[in-house]
């Protein structure tokens, strides 16, 4: 246990799983506030004829809650949960793989574990899956953002345009 605590990984992982506790909290609470919200604006603006004519409550609701869903903070969230969960995996096939290297080099001492050439590949390696990760996610993010609220609005009334 001494060991685990004085090793700066353990203490950035765990730094990066109250960030993405922090990030969770944030989007589960948002969806809930939306959720709120969208029964309220629908509310609002039916009496005002500020929805299109022949879109029902649900689809208003589903509409509403697609554009303003705090898509950030839920994928940032799974981005850091994705990131922490793989980082035992990755440094497990990191020292799999280096040994083979190691192994199939003649145990050349050049790559011998533990010095420098070994230490700079687990680094910039972790740092390059990390970013691809992240890469992914963000990838992902704005890949499928919604448009604008009046933007989906017109799309479910009057379907794509041509």
């Amino acid at each position: 246990m001494k060991i685990l605590l004085a090793n700066p990984v353990v203490w950035a992982l765990c730094l990066l799983a109250l960030v993405a506790s922090i990030y969770s909290v944030r989007a589960a609470l948002g969806y809930a506030n939306v959720a709120r919200d969208a029964e309220d604006d629908f509310a609002y603006k039916t009496p005002k004829a500020m929805i299109p004519a022949g879109l029902s409550k649900e689809a208003y609701v589903e509409i509403y809650r697609r554009v303003n869903n705090p898509r950030a903070a839920a994928y940032v969230a799974g981005g850091l949960w994705s990131i922490l969960l793989l980082t035992p995996v990755i440094f497990k096939a990191l020292e799999w793989g280096l040994n083979l290297i190691y192994n199939l080099s003649g145990q050349n001492r050049v790559i011998e574990p533990g010095y420098l050439v070994w230490q700079f590949i687990i680094f910039f390696a972790v740092m390059m899956i990390w970013a691809g990760i992240a890469y992914g996610f963000a990838r992902h993010f704005h890949r499928h953002a919604p448009g604008s609220l009046q933007y989906e609005l017109d799309q479910a009334v009057y379907g794509e345009p041509d």
